[in-house]
């Protein structure tokens, strides 16, 4: 066994290439190392925006050897009326490199077959690795290719160099018309004399010791960014902004990365905190600097990929350019200050929403009316009210902006800055600024009630007004992310335990679009398969998750009864309640019953009649037309309560025939199970769709 290492030397890849195109080296050699019967101990992937790199450890050097079943013609080919082997039997032999006397015969679908036993030898890995590395390269995909040269090889940036080793050898081959080698290159910053790599062990630690050392394992390159930043950072007396998503671009766009800090005129601190961040993380990547009380502080920490000794110039530089920016940031500020939100506002009139649904100035005011709509349904008090107004009324303002117009992702939160500067109430200042929360399916919620309530019609607008559209998320396809605004708006909903059902918040957004709605049913069956994976996340099994579908519940009632769920199906009486649910479900649609008739008492003819009758009087004592909201332990009682149907059930299927001769007695028993029926199904869960465990 030995090592093998490959090395894909390319041009500068888009730092946003890096991390998914190893992901992908690493599932895509393990699959073609797996269809050439190659074993190994283990298989990495690293490298940098210059070297895609793939180690595979302990490789065999010969593949498996496999027994394969070759079929071949009908049996009654194998001999003929003396006995011997027929000529298609033994050409079958001979092209499968055995004798006839080891054909065996094989009965198929089809009838009987002649076979083949052939034993396929492995072959030698040095024989298949400039095969197999080829197909590996060929298997890269990326959002963007380029053509560079005359064979029209499909990559993300040219190919300019391959090593390729298989221990101390170099496996052979040519792609893009580049041959591969043992030799590697330095920084882009210090010329093209290669570096010779002897053995797949030798090459990080022959990379680090370069003059300008490349630390081509990401996780030792992150280790030394974080390192190099936070020295820069303590020089200073504070300490860095180490943005997770920052530092992960900064490792794709480095091979050596070294920081250096510098001052900002402390004048740019006047500007908002997000504002000023994203200017340095977003567009320059560079790393603010914090104090204890991680409040900003006028300097800034820059990284470039390896050591220079002309560090004051690079440090000029990166100023010069982040004070270029800061000072266009400035300019967009205070024009958006001194053009007001309320002319802003008016702008959306010129901004397209979705053809067919009107501008954003119309969407805004659909927006407007669906949040009076929502807060008036949840009982606000008139403060509440008064903010959720005025922030509806400016929440898109901002998109006009000339700030938002050059950073879409401050979207919300500029609006929330003009609000507040602008002397508006503090809680609509507050609701605008986090109007598009939560900015992922898991980040925070917006953080006030009014806020919440604004976010939720939004997002509710922006989905019935895309599928009354027909724009409707298919496979991958999501352009407009309405998964992630789906999510945010059954997570504001159960989160807040707004007494709304996704039917209900639909109904109020549909009847303020200027088109009807086709696609309604489509709509709540998107928004409740994103509250089903809400519940699977919490550990609901896919039955429960069937039990608990109906959104005329609200998302609040529908999570807690999902824990109740869980709870309560430990012991075995519930699930067969459900499994009796089933049955009863059956001979009603049989019996072809959609509505309870009247039940009366005076026809039953037998004590299991009488003790079902009183089993459904008792629960339907307990549960309430209304509960509210529902607490598990509420719900918990619920269902405890249907378990207590086990034995009467049981015992009415045992001595009660439905299908009684009398027609007024059969009505009667069908009434009776309806009423059941509907009890079991509706209360907290459909519990007829729970299934038995192991």
């Amino acid at each position: 066994m030995n090592n093998a290492l490959l090395e894909i030397g390319t041009e500068h890849l888009p730092a946003r290439f890096l991390l998914p195109t190893l992901e992908q080296l690493k599932n895509n050699a393990a699959e073609i190392l797996r269809e050439h019967r190659l074993k190994y101990v283990s298989l990495r992937t690293f490298g940098t925006y210059r070297k895609l790199v793939l180690e595979i450890k302990d490789l065999a050097s010969v593949s498996e050897d496999i027994q394969k079943e070759v079929k071949g013609p009908p049996a009654k080919l194998l001999k003929d009326a003396e006995g011997n082997y027929t000529p298609q039997a033994a050409g079958f032999a001979a092209r499968n490199g055995i004798q006839p006397a080891q054909l065996v015969t094989v009965e198929t679908e089809k009838g009987p077959f002649i076979y083949a036993k052939v034993k396929i030898k492995g072959e030698k890995t040095q024989k298949l690795l400039p095969g197999i590395f080829t197909e590996i390269i060929k298997s890269l995909n990326f959002p963007k290719n380029m053509v560079w040269e005359d064979s029209g090889f499909h990559f993300a940036r040219p190919i300019r160099s391959i090593l390729a080793l298989y221990g101390d050898k170099v496996v052979k081959f040519e792609i893009a018309g580049v041959k591969s080698n043992r030799f590697t290159y330095p920084l882009i910053s210090f010329g093209r004399k290669p570096i010779k790599i002897n053995t797949p062990q030798d090459y990080t630690e022959t990379l680090k010791n370069q003059p300008q050392p490349i630390l081509a394992d990401i996780e030792e390159r992150k280790t030394a960014l974080i390192k190099t930043v936070q020295s820069c950072a303590k020089a200073l007396g504070y300490k860095a902004d180490l943005d997770e998503s920052l530092l992960t671009e900064t490792l794709s766009f480095t091979e050596h990365p070294v920081a250096l800090s510098g001052d900002l005129d402390i004048k740019f601190l006047t500007l908002p905190r997000e504002l000023i961040t994203t200017v340095l993380k977003t567009q320059l990547r560079m790393f603010p600097v914090l104090n204890d009380a991680d409040e900003l502080q006028p300097h800034f920490i820059a990284v470039r990929d390896g050591i220079s000794v002309n560090q004051d110039e690079v440090r000029n530089g990166f100023k010069n350019v982040m004070t270029a920016r800061l000072t266009d940031a400035v300019f967009f500020y205070e024009n958006d200050l001194k053009t007001g939100l309320d002319a802003m506002r008016e702008k959306l009139s010129t901004v397209n929403f979705i053809d067919g649904m009107g501008n954003m100035l119309e969407k805004t005011e659909r927006v407007e009316k669906l949040s009076e709509q929502i807060a008036q349904a949840l009982n606000l008090t008139s403060e509440q009210k008064s903010a959720v107004k005025e922030a509806a009324h400016y929440a898109y303002a901002d998109l006009t902006g000339g700030v938002v117009y050059e950073f879409s992702e401050l979207q919300g939160y500029m609006g929330g800055v003009y609000a507040e500067k602008t002397g508006k109430n503090k809680q609509a200042a507050k609701a605008i600024g986090e109007f598009y929360y939560p900015l992922t399916a898991s980040s925070a919620l917006p953080s006030t009630l009014e806020g919440a309530v604004v976010s939720l019609a939004g997002k509710i607008d922006s989905l019935a007004a895309n599928f009354a559209m027909g724009q409707i998320p298919s496979g991958s396809e999501d352009p407009y992310a309405l998964r992630r605004q789906a999510m945010g708006a059954v997570r504001i909903m159960a989160e807040n335990n707004f007494n709304l059902s996704v039917k209900e918040i639909i109904a109020k957004a549909n009847s303020l679009l200027p088109k009807a709605n086709e696609h309604t049913a489509e709509l709540e069956n998107f928004l409740w398969q994103r509250l089903a994976n809400i519940l699977e996340t919490n550990g609901s099994s896919a039955d429960e998750i069937a039990a608990l579908e109906d959104v005329s519940k609200t998302p609040a009632k529908i999570i807690a009864a999902a824990e109740a769920l869980k709870e309560s199906r430990s012991g075995e009486s519930l699930v067969s309640v459900g499994q009796s649910a089933k049955r009863v479900g059956n001979i009603l649609k049989k019996a072809g019953v959609k509505e309870t008739g009247s039940i009366n008492p005076a026809l039953f003819e037998q004590p299991e009649e009488n003790a079902l009758f009183k089993a459904l009087e008792d629960i339907q004592n307990q549960i309430k037309p209304d509960l509210g909201l529902e607490t598990k332990e509420a719900y918990c009682a619920i269902l405890k309560a249907l378990s207590a149907f086990e034995l009467p059930l049981n015992n009415f299927f045992d001595k009660v025939m439905v299908n009684a001769e009398n027609a007024a007695v059969k009505n009667n028993r069908i009434n009776l199970l309806s009423a059941i029926y509907k009890v079991l199904t509706g209360s907290a869960a459909d519990i007829s769709k729970l299934q038995k465990r192991g």
